[in-house]
């Protein structure tokens, strides 16, 4: 089953690359697509969160964090339906901000909250995962390659001079992504110190997941603050195949609970 859905995602990254670097990007059939295969992703993920949850026991002590992230995907999906009602709907481009925004704000804090939590069970969990300062060394270092590069990109978005709420978004985005990567790359270690075993089957793609929505969201700040039309496609790419490769990783685990 985990390879039928590795080969699913793969194929629905591989679609999402025809339609977004094809000679048809601009064309109301692929505004269509990209908005319903981001939505897809999301929603496919919600629901192997939430199935993971279900199938745990009720004493497992990662069935809480799951339910979190199974929420905070949910509102996730809420924020990308209503970008997808904008292009479906009403065949215009989604603006920014839009009322789905305060969706995606309101789920990075449970997303982040419930990837932390995790991070937290695993360093209880009796297993040999090194000292404190060994088990963060991820999160650590995501912290200093964020503070060393963050600023050329907070100050490309303040020159920018956009409204208010404009500039918050395009700073809190990246911003959060980037919290959410550190704890994905501890979880990743963990999986990695235990190579074959269940955990890098679900902590790898969904890592990989969180890199490129980072990516995305660094770019879609510069897009909206420099207009970098030029790169539009290669946004819509990335957030189609992070939200894949997110479902993947959540995919695999419901799978694992069977």
């Amino acid at each position: 089953m985990s390879r039928i859905i590795h080969g699913l995602m793969l194929l629905f990254i591989a679609t999402g690359a025809v339609l977004c670097f094809g000679p048809w990007y601009d064309t109301r059939a692929t505004l269509v697509l990209t908005a319903l295969f981001k939505l897809l992703g999301l929603v496919i993920a919600f629901i192997a969160a939430f199935t993971t949850f279900s199938r745990l026991d009720s004493g497992d002590p990662q069935r809480r964090p799951w339910l979190l992230l199974a929420i905070g995907l949910l509102l996730y999906a809420g924020g990308q339906s209503v970008l997808a009602s904008y292009q479906v709907c009403l065949d215009v481009r989604s603006p920014f901000p839009s009322v789905g925004d305060p969706l995606f704000v309101a789920s990075y804090p449970l997303i982040i909250g419930a990837l932390f939590w995790f991070c937290v069970i695993a360093i209880h969990s009796g297993l040999p995962l090194g000292k404190s300062l060994v088990f963060w060394s991820p999160a650590l270092l995501v912290l200093i390659v964020f503070a060393a590069g963050s600023y050329p990109l907070l100050a490309s978005i303040i020159k920018a001079n956009d409204p208010g709420m404009e500039t918050f978004l395009n700073i809190f985005y990246p911003v959060t992504s980037f919290i959410a990567l550190a704890p994905c790359l501890v979880m990743l270690r963990t999986g990695l110190k235990f190579r074959g075993g269940r955990l890098l089957l679900v902590w790898l793609p969904i890592t990989l997941g969180f890199t490129t929505v980072l990516v995305s969201d660094i770019f879609f700040a510069y897009l909206v603050a420099d207009k970098m039309a030029c790169i539009e496609s290669l946004v819509d790419f990335l957030y189609v195949s992070g939200y894949a490769l997110i479902s993947i990783g959540t995919l695999s685990q419901a799978n694992l609970l069977k």
